[in-house]
């Protein structure tokens, strides 16, 4: 069941927040208050890296337009802190002085006045820098992001928005082609223009590149309409594209006669959120459910669920506890340790201790993490990744609590499964990172795509790690998981069908929607192609054919993705359980493909992958350096090491399914160990194995 939020908007009076505030109501969350950071009085124009400022007076009118209290605040901060994170990667501080903090304020307003508030909604489309600052402040708030625009295509955004009819005029614009003539026409009036300049000059029809700026005069959720009154053009600056703005005498309200408020239903069917044709529709409709779930899938998505759709339904695997492991490890060292070149992991094994909480087992395992890092001048703020393995999912809500306290900013990529851990321990971390020193001066240093909002885009984050980090050009995902991202619920399906088709192809649009974002020009250490180095898949038990589904659907996905992914190495793992009850979670790994600079910035080693599979081992190479493998081993084979080279390893990861030998074979000095007992572990021909090892070299 999707929770459902009484809800601040954050709004400027321009289109974008205006228009996220009819999705917030389509999506079934109540609008409690609106707030708007204004400039002085008497301040037109004020030179904002955050906030818009031009028409900043006419949001109150909105409110009350909408029935719903107003709140403001001046502006007295600056842009302090401007890189690409903001805050630090321990705690959750802000940073004195800067324009971010006068929206905090603003927040201390509104909770003061409804502390029943639960989320913000902001209509954040493609900034970064926006979003980043609005989810810190959320986040130490405890108000959840909801930012339904974020990543949507902006002309077809454009589009939605005059056809829901929408009413916003430009009040400045700052963009070649636009210009003083610009100032005070309609959306509608300049799409054409818009398009044009999009198809010439690569402008954005949407102004995310602050070509322009809205004010809202009309929309669904407004039941008068916003007259502007003595208005001015006032040119700022001529040359060399012309910066204008419309200078705001005063406005008033219009009674828009017949005017009835939209349910959510209509305001669904306004927005293009709902199936006209849908019979049984309304809230209880199963017809209307089925086309909201369905409708998270793009035309990709829904390529891969259609193929999948004819696969026969096999019978419902068996129970999580119905195998037991007795895991050789448990008596081996409880921390590990690899490093090769400045990439380096660490594993703990934890052990529960009496009555402790599992928060405080997790807490111990950090601590160990940490100490082993010092020893080495590293430390939690270089990891890039973690892999968290509990003996239970039903461990995950307080594990994350006690894991939360670890991290601020930026954190790792991470991948939460359960797993066959041996009685007496409930807690496994692995952590890879990278040290930064080298790429302190470099502009694609450490780079974390952490989005915390609730959109259509893909999943925000359940826990706090990031969608993806990338270092040293690696980039490292997290485990996506097949929810829908409006709502953050599994998708709903019949107790007689099969759920692994839909679950594997969500979770994989996931995986596509992600990797676009990092390499997207408009992302901060974007445009790059790069190419795939591996991945697990990993599954779990439910009605349905499991193992033939999620290797059918990567194989569909890999040839219509690119990217490498067809050849890349990739094992499919049963996991007791994974987050949320999902039947698929899926990681994967790329090299961004630049060049890579050492130590000496003349060092440059340009590369291009190559992939090899041959005798159980599946291999990826970047340039003439191995960075990824998967090797398999067959039950007859577990006393045999000798084919396992892992000379240069940083990391092993261990998916094994019987208490096999090899892991003693395999506990080389310098290289970091991770065993990982598990139900199954399949290649991509479906062949199962009695372990796979998973070897990243960094």
């Amino acid at each position: 069941m999707a929770t459902k939020h009484k809800v601040i908007g954050l709004v400027s009076g321009g289109k974008d927040s205006c228009f996220n505030l009819c999705h917030v109501v389509a999506n079934g969350h109540d609008v409690v208050a609106l707030a708007t950071l204004t400039p002085e009085p008497g301040v037109d124009e004020l030179d904002s890296h955050l906030f818009q400022s031009v028409g900043t007076a006419v949001p109150p009118l909105i409110a009350r337009s909408m029935g719903v209290p107003h709140f403001s605040r001046v502006i007295r901060g600056t842009a302090v802190e401007v890189g690409a994170e903001y805050g630090r990667r321990v705690g959750m501080q802000g940073v004195d002085g800067d324009e971010t903090e006068d929206l905090t304020a603003l927040l201390c307003d509104v909770l003061a006045a409804h502390p029943d508030a639960t989320a913000l909604a902001s209509g954040a489309i493609l900034s970064t820098y926006q979003r980043l600052r609005i989810e810190h402040v959320c986040a130490r708030l405890g108000l959840v992001s909801l930012a339904f625009l974020w990543q949507a295509e902006q002309m077809p955004l454009v589009d939605r928005m005059i056809g829901a009819g929408l009413e916003a005029v430009l009040v400045k614009v700052a963009g070649v082609g636009l210009g003083a003539r610009q100032v005070g026409k309609t959306l509608a009036q300049v799409r054409p223009l818009l398009g044009a300049l999009e198809q010439r000059y690569g402008s954005h029809p949407a102004g995310e590149g602050g070509e322009y700026e809205t004010l809202t005069l009309d929309g669904p959720l407004f039941s008068h309409r916003v007259v502007l009154e003595d208005t001015a053009v006032v040119v700022s600056d001529p040359e060399p594209h012309e910066v204008a703005y419309l200078r705001i005498g005063g406005a008033r309200l219009e009674l828009k006669e017949g005017w009835v408020r939209p349910d959510m239903r209509k305001l669904r069917r306004v927005l293009g959120l709902t199936d006209e044709g849908a019979e049984g529709g309304g809230e209880s409709g199963g017809n209307e459910e089925a086309w909201r779930v369905r409708h998270a899938l793009d035309d990709e998505g829904r390529e891969v669920l259609d193929q999948l759709q004819g696969l026969p339904v096999g019978p419902a695997l068996t129970g999580t506890d119905s195998v037991v492991v007795t895991d050789e490890a448990a008596g081996g060292p409880s921390v590990r340790f690899g490093r090769q070149g400045r990439w380096f992991a660490v594993s703990v094994e934890g052990i529960t201790d009496g009555d402790e909480s599992i928060g405080d087992e997790l807490a111990r395992c950090f601590d160990e993490a940490e100490t082993k890092l010092a020893a080495a001048s590293l430390s939690l703020t270089q990891v890039a990744h973690i892999t968290l393995l509990l003996s239970s999912m039903s461990l995950f809500a307080p594990a994350n609590a006690a894991y939360t306290r670890r991290f601020g900013v930026s954190p790792p990529s991470r991948a939460t499964v359960a797993v066959l851990l041996p009685p007496g321990q409930r807690v496994r971390l692995e952590l890879t990172g990278h040290d930064e020193a080298a790429l302190a001066r470099s502009a694609h240093g450490r780079q974390a795509l952490h989005v915390q909002g609730q959109s259509y885009w893909a999943p925000a984050n359940i826990g706090p790690y990031s969608q993806a980090v990338t270092a040293d050009n690696k980039v490292h995902f997290a485990g996506q998981i097949p929810l829908v991202p409006s709502s953050l619920a599994l998708p709903p399906h019949s107790p007689t069908a099969d759920p692994y088709p839909l679950q594997s192809a969500l979770a994989l649009q996931h995986v596509r929607r992600v990797v676009r974002a990092l390499q997207s020009v408009h992302a901060s250490g974007g445009g790059w192609t790069g190419w795939a180095e591996g991945a697990v898949v990993w599954y779990a038990a439910g009605q349905g054919a499991g193992l033939a589904v999620v290797r059918k659907a990567w194989h569909i996905w890999t040839r219509q993705f690119g990217n490498g992914f067809k050849h890349a190495p990739v094992v499919f793992v049963r996991a007791k359980e994974l987050p949320r009850n999902a039947l698929v979670e899926v990681q994967v790994f790329m090299d961004t493909g630049r060049a890579c600079a050492g130590d000496d910035d003349d060092d440059v080693d340009e590369r291009t992958p190559t992939y090899t599979s041959a005798q159980g081992v599946e291999r990826c190479a970047s340039g003439s350096r191995p960075s990824r493998a998967i090797f398999f081993v067959e039950d007859g084979q577990v006393d045999d090491a000798a084919q396992l080279d892992l000379s240069g390893a940083v990391g092993v990861r261990v998916y094994h399914v019987t208490s096999c030998s090899i892991m003693s074979r395999i506990l080389v000095t310098g290289v970091c160990v991770t065993p990982i007992p598990v139900h199954a572990v399949a290649g991509r021909d479906g062949r199962e194995y009695a372990a796979a090892l998973e070897v990243f070299y960094g």
